[in-house]
């Protein structure tokens, strides 16, 4: 009588299909929860550039008041404003001169966030993602769920 011995050549291994489906559901929860965490760190990022572009148009126009008495020239702000892909600032001041608005303007992964400062420093944001808060606020939400 001959003897049926198994051999380790006989034995397969591998992952069965209950296994992996396991793993892609554990990996699609963790994706879940990191995918939004990333993109709102990545969002953060960038908003620190808006507002020290802010900070910086609202210096020059101060010093070009020194000069001039006035925020105004022909044009509508005495000054060049910084540039970025990120946003676009703009500027606007009545015509006496004395006072002046700064607002940034968020375009591609920021464009739905808008900033403001205006002559006297006082900040405010006008849009933001819903999922971040309400607008407008008195202050600038540069993370989610926070206010002034």
């Amino acid at each position: 009588m001959a003897e049926c011995a198994m051999t380790d050549d006989s034995l397969q291994a591998g992952f069965s299909l209950v296994e992996l489906m396991v793993a892609l559901a554990i990996a699609a929860f963790i994706a879940a929860f990191a995918v939004p965490s990333y993109r709102d760190h990545a969002l953060r990022g960038q908003l620190p550039e808006m507002s020290s572009a802010l900070q910086l148009g609202a210096l020059r126009l101060e010093e070009y008041y020194q000069d001039h008495r006035s925020y105004r020239n022909d044009k509508v702000c005495g000054v060049v404003l910084p540039t970025s892909d990120r946003f676009i600032l703009s500027c606007t001041s009545p015509l006496d001169g004395q006072s002046f608005l700064l607002t940034a303007t968020g375009s591609g992964a920021l464009d739905r966030f808008a900033y403001t400062i205006d002559h006297q420093g006082q900040t405010r944001t006008i849009t933001l993602p819903e999922s971040w808060g309400s607008t407008p606020r008195d202050c600038w939400i540069l993370k989610r769920g926070t206010t002034c």
